[in-house]
C-alpha cells in the first residue's frame, strides 16, 4: 500500500483508523483495520471534502459510520479531484471491496 499502512507499521497515534464494519466503542488499532497518517489528510484536503459532500456528520475527531452507497456516492465526487486523491480512494476501495462482503459499513474512527 501507498497510502494507507496496517497497524504494525504504525509510528505514533496521528491516524484515521478505517475499522471494518460498526465500531465496537472499544477496539482501537486491530491488526484488520487499516490507517491513513493525517499528514496524508492534511496534505489531501479534497478527500475528507468528498466525504463530508455525502456525509455532512463526518467527525475527524470521533467515529464515523459509512455505508457502501455512501462510500460509492463519495467515490463520484473523487473522479473530480486530484491523481493523488482518486489514488487514496482506490486503495482504501480495494480494502472495502472484501469489507462490504461481510459488514454493511465500515467506521472511521478519528484522530
Amino acid at each position: 500500500m501507498k497510502y494507507f499502512i496496517k497497524d504494525k507499521d504504525r509510528k505514533g497515534t496521528c491516524y484515521y483508523e478505517f475499522y471494518k464494519g460498526k465500531w465496537d466503542g472499544e477496539s482501537f488499532w486491530k491488526t484488520d483495520s487499516i490507517l491513513l497518517h493525517d499528514d496524508i489528510v492534511f496534505q489531501n484536503e479534497e478527500f475528507i471534502d468528498a466525504i463530508l459532500k455525502v456525509v455532512p456528520s463526518y467527525n475527524p475527531f470521533g467515529e464515523t459510520e459509512i455505508s457502501n452507497v455512501e462510500w460509492k456516492a463519495i467515490g463520484q465526487f473523487i473522479e473530480l479531484k486530484s491523481t493523488t486523491v482518486r489514488e487514496i480512494y482506490f486503495e482504501a476501495d480495494e480494502w472495502l471491496q472484501e469489507v462490504f462482503k461481510e459488514y454493511d459499513c465500515f467506521t472511521i474512527l478519528g484522530i
